[in-house]
């Protein structure tokens, strides 16, 4: 008995001083893949739609949401999977392997444009090819998201391993952001430009889930339970675990928040500041590049004040940028790439703290329940925040429509308005919305310190 507490103390300990740098490295590297997919998706796929096929925005964007309720189901699914796999690489890492090749087919195959006579039919098979992206997405997104806490039971030691996620999360959406508009023009712009910016980033997605998969092979790993309850009454112990509740249900706000500003951002470039879409390579990146260099910044006030202090600072920063954004005028172009660049630093912290305050939560469900089920939080939380970036586009959509928007024309000035009201007051609703929930948060260090003592005297 003796020996065995020694053995345990020794590998806490271990993880503690914390995972090797190639191994983080080569984890974070993996999310690249994931936020070439949302962003590239969330960003433009709704613009391809309605500005290349033709397609009626409120059209487009309710073909865009039917396949995201999927996720509901296949996400916690997926998870639940991924907890009870059996394999030689762990319960997790196969899937990188087996489902990279997938996920970089369905991506490209969705911006292969239709060439069907009604609009319907077109919108149908963007839907139905976006909904196999969507399945091929979580095969590898659910189990990837579950490593962290595997990798380590240490508070602060999360935030580092997430800090390398979100990193290379920021290069993704950076990548996906800034290349798939000049990867479109390289491609002969219009239906062959996208269909060649599918296919160069469907290949990059592959390589990105590969070099995931081989550096992380002797990342720390849990077996799986010889048992566990049935899905059902998995999910109704997780409703229960109220840190992960009010996490989630403020995220959800937050990440509505993010995917109404990705979809709507190439339409306040073009239609608020009267600036050609192109000018997305250069607005985009000063959004994610601020994002990228102040993770480091955050990692370090968040180990200073906590995750949840750090958290509200960078929400209100980028709250206030956002609502600002309605007021500038298309003649201060220096004002609003400032605005950018501030809306840049909250959205760092974004990236960062709830992705590293879902582990804890997964702690708290095993004191309550004795099990790890790091699949179903992370397919739950998955779900959440695919449906949550998903409703984007319909809403843009619909905002779009009923602000006048044609396909081809003048457009009237009411659209200035419905841009800039969907683009920059709906995002800053949400965030403050979404503060309700999160007050009620309160897995501190000190917290989940307790909670890591009990489930410790649960093993022995």
């Amino acid at each position: 008995m003796g020996t065995t507490i020694e053995k345990k103390a020794g590998t806490e300990q271990k993880k503690i001083q914390g995972l090797p740098f190639g191994i983080k490295l080569s984890y974070g590297i993996g999310d690249i893949s994931n936020n070439i997919f949302i962003v590239t998706t969330g960003m433009y796929l709704l613009f391809f739609m309605t500005n290349v096929v033709g397609i009626a925005p409120a059209l487009a964007g309710i073909m865009l949401l039917f396949p995201k309720l999927w996720d509901v189901v296949s996400d916690p699914i997926m998870g639940a999977i991924s907890d009870i796999t059996r394999s030689r690489f762990g319960r997790r890492r196969p899937y990188l392997l087996h489902g990279a090749i997938p996920f970089g087919i369905a991506f490209f195959v969705l911006f292969i444009a239709p060439g069907y006579r009604t609009e319907f039919a077109n919108a149908l098979q963007i839907s139905l090819l976006f909904a196999l992206g969507c399945t091929a997405f979580t095969v590898i997104n659910v189990p990837y998201a579950s490593m962290v806490p595997e990798m380590s039971d240490d508070y602060n030691e999360r935030i580092s391993i997430t800090s390398f996620r979100m990193f290379f999360a920021s290069v993704g959406a950076l990548l996906a952001g800034a290349l798939a508009l000049p990867l479109v023009q390289a491609g002969g712009g219009g239906v062959g430009g996208f269909r060649f910016m599918g296919f160069v980033f469907g290949v990059g997605i592959v390589i990105f889930c590969l070099v995931c998969f081989f550096g992380t092979k002797k990342a720390p790993s849990l077996p799986p339970k010889k048992e566990m309850p049935p899905m059902k009454e998995q999910v109704k112990i997780a409703a229960r675990n109220y840190p992960f509740v009010m996490l989630m249900t403020s995220y959800f706000l937050q990440a509505l928040a993010i995917g109404v500003m990705m979809a709507g951002f190439v339409y306040y470039i073009k239609y608020a500041m009267e600036l050609p879409e192109t000018a997305m390579n250069t607005a985009f990146p000063i959004f994610l590049v601020t994002g990228i260099l102040f993770i480091p910044v955050w990692l370090a006030v968040g180990k200073r004040l906590g995750k949840i202090k750090s958290y509200y600072i960078g929400l209100a920063i980028f709250t206030v940028m956002m609502g600002s954004l309605f007021f500038t005028s298309a003649s201060l172009l220096w004002l609003f790439y400032v605005q950018v660049f501030l809306a840049g630093i909250g959205f760092s912290s974004f990236q960062l703290f709830p992705f590293s305050m879902l582990p804890d939560t997964i702690e708290y469900d095993q004191m309550q329940s004795g099990l790890r089920r790091e699949g179903v939080f992370s397919g739950m939380w998955s779900a959440g925040q695919k449906i949550a970036y998903s409703v984007g586009p319909p809403i843009v959509g619909f905002a779009l429509a009923l602000s006048g928007f044609v396909p081809e024309g003048h457009q009237p000035e009411s659209l200035n308005i419905g841009v800039r009201a969907i683009f920059c007051l709906f995002p800053a609703a949400m965030i403050l919305l979404s503060f309700l929930p999160f007050s009620k948060y309160t897995l501190t260090e000190e917290e989940f310190e307790r909670v890591k003592v009990q489930i410790s005297r649960m093993d022995r």
